[in-house]
């Protein structure tokens, strides 16, 4: 803005939420409650730019959710109703129309069914099936503008539709004295998947938006039946006698695709990379009469390189994998009473000062910085943080 008391961008925007609930008796062993919750939401644009129209929300869900343990069998249900009408002006460029006025309204039918089973002390396991909805936002809906903070142009699509999904789910866990192990996967079915991509311009270049001199990407809404998978294991240890020691291992992995590939694609983008991270830890209940709980650790975050992108219209790119060393130590100093009188904690992450971009970064896309020489803006490097956490309490009255 030329004036420096006006915003470019200024959202006046309030928001009402509500929730009810209403348990019932206990019933034959079952827990059973209702309920209803929602929002009502009004944006008002008063800066120079609009990404998003002026508009007004509502929604509004109804459940029912039920549980009952039958020995080592726990069982559990729910089921949702939930509805958002969306009115939404003309969004205004000065007083040029660039997106027409619109009333939409989506609902839909979600719910799951559960069950947990405690073989044995040790082994326990869960299983879950669940339908979801989602209605589209209203930037999925009808933006048009410079997204600042991600240095994207972005275009809404009116003609989205509510996502639905089916998902599969299940968890085993075994825990000892000295180990413990979980295994969770996932599978997800989406209709009408929405994402972003970027949008093709002249010879098969990036489209360009000049926004005040600066051209930023242009990027818009789409909508696709995908499905997810993924899967994570942890295994936690703490070997006897060294009954202070844990070390912790965790790997995650997911993947998404489309049912129909897209210019010769069928990688969902911006999915995560696959991750390693494995941490020593050394915890102490009593170092002394005055510390407690101290502790020491040491971690090895490795991310996977991201091969699987989605390439069409140039929306990602593969991300180059990475190792990261992380340390801290901290502790709780208690007075005579053994009450806390603060705890203190140290922390030194990426001690290796490595150069990274995180592949879901939005900022790996910025322009080249002419200093370095590299596109994108990398992640922090080399950096230490020192936290007090003081408790405090009060009484008022007797």
């Amino acid at each position: 803005p030329d004036d420096d008391k006006e915003r470019a961008l200024f959202f006046n925007l309030k928001t009402i939420t509500y929730t009810a609930q209403f348990h019932l008796a206990q019933n034959n062993g079952w827990q059973t409650s209702y309920g209803l919750n929602g929002m009502q939401q009004n944006n008002e644009n008063r800066g120079v730019e609009q990404l998003v129209p002026d508009y007004n929300l509502f929604d509004a869900g109804v459940y029912a959710y039920t549980r009952k343990q039958i020995d080592n069998v726990t069982l559990s249900g729910g089921l949702r109703f939930d509805s958002r009408s969306i009115d939404a002006s003309n969004l205004l460029d000065g007083v040029t129309i660039k997106g027409e006025a619109f009333k939409k309204t989506f609902s839909n039918i979600s719910g799951s069914l559960g069950l947990t089973a405690q073989f044995t002390k040790q082994l326990n396991f869960k299983l879950n099936l669940a339908r979801g909805f989602r209605a589209p936002s209203i930037p999925e809906l009808a933006s048009n503008g410079a997204h600042e903070g991600t240095t994207r142009y972005e275009y809404g699509n009116t003609g989205l539709k509510s996502e639905t999904s089916l998902q599969f789910d299940a968890g085993l866990d075994y825990n000892t004295e000295h180990l413990s192990v979980g295994l969770s996967t996932f599978y997800n079915n989406f209709n009408n998947f929405i994402f972003y991509r970027k949008l093709e311009g002249a010879n098969a270049g990036d489209s360009l938006v000049d926004v005040g001199g600066d051209f930023l990407t242009a990027f818009k809404f789409d909508q696709q039946k995908a499905f997810f998978a993924g899967m994570e294991a942890t295994v936690d240890i703490h070997p006897h006698p060294l009954d202070w020691l844990h070390i912790l291992n965790t790997f995650s992995i997911v993947t998404g695709q489309f049912d129909k590939s897209i210019e010769g694609n069928k990688f969902v983008p911006f999915v995560p990379a696959s991750k390693l991270t494995t941490e020593l830890k050394g915890s102490f209940n009593r170092l002394s009469n005055s510390v407690r709980n101290f502790y020491v650790k040491f971690e090895v975050d490795n991310t996977f390189t991201k091969k699987d992108v989605f390439t069409t219209y140039n929306t990602e790119t593969q991300t180059a994998g990475y190792t990261l060393l992380n340390a801290g130590i901290g502790a709780d100093v208690v007075n005579k009473n053994n009450r806390t009188l603060f705890s203190l904690g140290f922390s030194a992450l990426n001690m290796g000062d490595v150069a990274f971009q995180n592949h879901l970064s939005r900022l790996k896309y910025a322009a080249e910085n002419a200093a370095t020489q590299r596109t994108g803006v990398f992640n922090m490097g080399r950096n230490f943080s020192l936290k007090l956490n003081i408790p405090l309490s009060f009484s008022l009255g007797n």
